[in-house]
């Protein structure tokens, strides 16, 4: 999701954008065994990690579920959300929308993708995020607002267990954050959220398995949608062409 800006426009692309460019976009095939410092039978624990726009992101944590854990299908738990904010509208968090309801970014959210893992994975994921956003730096960085800031959710937050593991491969500070915070954006830093305090609230339908601005993924990608849950967010189901904001 990109082109953004702080007015919050929704923008409608011939799908003639997205139609044109050939289906060659495939999925890797899930490995046969996970690495074996990865144990399945390990505790498994929900985190979030986000960096700018949370399309192209999910899409690296898919590929990762794929690749260290072998999951396939209903068994990928990547989704992006909605995170980092104090407020919610009756639980509710949705994207921009015409008729402002429960409004992420007027809500103090930022784009994330949640997924749960076995403890053991976790710095492989970590790892992964570090490359996605080096120094807390997004690739699409003509996003502005806190919608988009760097941030990581781990049970207990910046007192988890699991942040020697984040530290381990660091390119940025990692700082506590407080809710509803500004952009990250220049300040060399990645947010680090508890997850208690600040949970993941998944995304529209239309927003998983979604194509990124600039990368199309193919249609077997696009085909996990089916396995993401509705939302009672405005648009959920948008079948449309080309939606951002």
């Amino acid at each position: 999701m990109s082109a953004r800006s702080a007015s919050s426009i929704v923008l409608l692309l011939p799908s003639l954008f997205l139609s044109g460019c050939a289906d060659t976009a495939v999925l890797p095939t899930p490995c046969a065994h996970p690495d074996a410092s990865i144990h399945s039978d390990d505790p498994q624990v929900t985190v979030y990690f986000g960096c700018g726009c949370f399309w192209h992101v999910q899409h690296e944590f898919v590929v990762e579920e794929i690749t260290k854990l072998c999951r396939s299908g209903s068994d990928l738990t990547a989704r992006t959300a909605y995170a980092g904010g104090t407020k919610t509208e009756e639980g509710l968090v949705c994207y921009h929308n015409a008729m402002g309801k429960a409004d992420y970014g007027q809500l103090g959210h930022s784009e994330v993708v949640s997924m749960t893992l076995p403890v053991s994975a976790f710095s492989s994921f970590a790892k992964k995020f570090w490359e996605i956003c080096p120094k807390g730096v997004r690739r699409d960085v003509q996003d502005v607002g806190g919608e988009y800031r760097s941030v990581v959710g781990l049970p207990g937050g910046i007192h988890s267990p699991l942040m020697a593991q984040l530290r381990a491969d660091a390119t940025a500070k990692l700082v506590a954050g407080a809710g509803n915070d500004a952009d990250t954006l220049g300040s060399d830093t990645v947010l680090v959220y508890d997850t208690d305090e600040f949970p993941a609230h998944e995304a529209e339908k239309y927003h998983q398995f979604h194509d990124d601005m600039l990368d199309q993924y193919g249609s077997a990608y696009h085909a996990l949608r089916q396995f993401a849950p509705s939302t009672q967010c405005p648009g959920d189901h948008f079948t449309g062409p080309f939606f951002a904001s």
